[in-house]
Order: structure tokens, then C-alpha cells, then sequence
């Protein structure tokens, strides 16, 4: 009894679920869309902008050790965990270490060259989210607009109709305005909090590699 009732109650809700595309028409396929792009991007940038793709812990500490306390056999290891080039401070680090013959300020010039094109690559795909952002409320509208047109339309040819007849028809018209916001809403959550983690990891990029540079440049002068 109980296996057919839960069996009952998911046929029920399959059928909400279809009635509700049916009421929003072809705008509900393309928000539908723009929701599974959004989950797309989310993923994406959640394994994009993850620690060991940005700013690995290991290679962080060794530049500290390096830069703060002159470890020679950390800036050894940041030399050869630089080489690989597996993450954006791998990079980074990279560039100091081929121009450590170079002065201080050539260097940084590097460094802020190379950081804002890395910066550039950590926000691909954050501009999808802002489309859909605008896109899905557009489009919801866009939906309800045109099912309340239907409504009126139908109405001016019945001539005398009960309001509760025409509130269901708009009920149904704003299922489009629903859905368009129910994408956007995550898209918004998203957006944020990936641009925040970006400058942050820009913020912490920029004092670890700017420790590296000092002390390679201080390196030099007092080898000359």
C-alpha cells in the first residue's frame, strides 16, 4: 500500500511538473536552458577556482619560507614546483624565477602582466552567469506578457466571465516569471561569490608574490 501510494504521489508531482511547462510554452524549454547552463558554470568554476588550482598551500608556504626567512632549500623547491606551471601562483612564480637577473622593477612589470592575464582566465565563464542574470527575468516576462495577452484575447470573445476564470488565466501567465527568476536568483549567488573569491585570491596573490620579487631583487643588489 505504501509503495503505491509514493508511487501515486510521484506520478501527481511528474504531472505538476508537466503542467507547469505547458502553461509557460516554449520560454519555460529556454529557461530550462539557461538553468543547466548556469549548473554548468557553477561546477566549472567551483573546480576552476579551487585551491590547488590557484594557490597550492605547499608551494605558498616554500615562497614564505623563501622570502621571510631565507630558506634556500624552499626557493630550491619553489624553482622546481615553478617549472611545472600547475597553478596560477606556479605561473606567477615562474616569471620571477626567469627574470631574476633583471631589476626589481622590470620584474614587477612582469609579474602585473602576467597576474592581470591569469586574473582574466580566472573570470572565463563568470560572464555566462551575468547573461543569464538579465536573460531569465527578460524572458519571464517576456512569457507572462504574452500569456496575459492570450487571456485578454480570449476574454474579449466570451463577453461576460467570472474574475476567477481570469485570475487562473494570469495564474497561469506568470508561471513564465516565476521560472525566470528561479533561474536568475542562483545565477545572482553565483556570480558574487565567484568574483569575490577571485579578488581575494588576487588580493593574497599579489602579497606572496610581491614577498618573492623583494627578496629576489634584494638578492641581487647584494650580489652586486
Amino acid at each position: 500500500m505504501h509503495t503505491f501510494l509514493a508511487a501515486a504521489e510521484k506520478a501527481s508531482a511528474l504531472s505538476k511538473i508537466s503542467d507547469f511547462y505547458d502553461k509557460g510554452g516554449i520560454i519555460m524549454y529556454v529557461l530550462t536552458f539557461c538553468s543547466i547552463l548556469t549548473l554548468a558554470v557553477v561546477v566549472y568554476k567551483a573546480l576552476d577556482l579551487g585551491k590547488s588550482r590557484v594557490m597550492p598551500d605547499d608551494l605558498k608556504k616554500d615562497i614564505d619560507s623563501a622570502a621571510n626567512h631565507g630558506d634556500e632549500a624552499a626557493f630550491s623547491r619553489v624553482t622546481q614546483q615553478s617549472s611545472a606551471g600547475n597553478s596560477v601562483l606556479a605561473r606567477l612564480t615562474q616569471v620571477v624565477v626567469q627574470r631574476g637577473d633583471h631589476s626589481g622593477a622590470k620584474i614587477r612589470d612582469a609579474v602585473q602582466a602576467k597576474a592581470h592575464e591569469e586574473i582574466v582566465k580566472l573570470q572565463g565563464g563568470i560572464g555566462v552567469l551575468d547573461v543569464v542574470i538579465v536573460v531569465a527575468p527578460m524572458l519571464g516576462l517576456l512569457g507572462t506578457a504574452s500569456g496575459i495577452t492570450t487571456v485578454f484575447d480570449g476574454m474579449s470573445s466570451l463577453g461576460d466571465i467570472k474574475m476567477s476564470i481570469m485570475a487562473a488565466g494570469v495564474a497561469e501567465a506568470l508561471s513564465t516569471t516565476i521560472a525566470g527568476l528561479a533561474v536568475a536568483v542562483p545565477a545572482v549567488i553565483g556570480h558574487s561569490y565567484f568574483n569575490r573569491r577571485i579578488e581575494t585570491y588576487a588580493s593574497q596573490l599579489e602579497v606572496v608574490v610581491g614577498n618573492l620579487v623583494s627578496t629576489v631583487s634584494d638578492d641581487k643588489e647584494v650580489a652586486s
